[in-house]
């Protein structure tokens, strides 16, 4: 994956790379929204890991308390992050963003 030091310092920060080295194929992020047309409907930002060096972007939704599954994905780049950043603010209300320590290893 072609990509500036800034995405991949997004990556980093966001514990993509983290994730993938340890052998995740998927990663959620970022709060939850609910669908303003859905409301049983809930949406993440998720990063997929294709192969070695290819990592695709979108969002994951998942019906009241079901699995999550991939709506929409395509290659991350700078551009494909804010779009998903407000895409999924103008589809969905904010619901819960889930707590830091979760992301953090002690």
């Amino acid at each position: 994956m072609e990509s500036s030091v800034r995405a991949q310092r997004i990556l980093q920060d966001l514990g993509v790379e983290r994730a993938f080295s340890k052998g995740d194929r998927f990663l959620l992020v970022g709060p939850v929204y609910e669908l303003r047309r859905d409301p049983d409907t809930r949406v993440r930002m998720v990063f997929v890991r294709v192969d070695k060096r290819d990592v695709l972007i979108g969002y994951a939704s998942a019906r009241a308390g079901g699995p999550w599954t991939i709506a929409e994905s395509e290659p991350y780049t700078m551009r494909s992050l804010g779009y998903y950043q407000r895409r999924l603010k103008r589809i969905g209300d904010w619901v819960v963003t889930p707590p830091a320590e979760a992301f953090l290893e002690l």
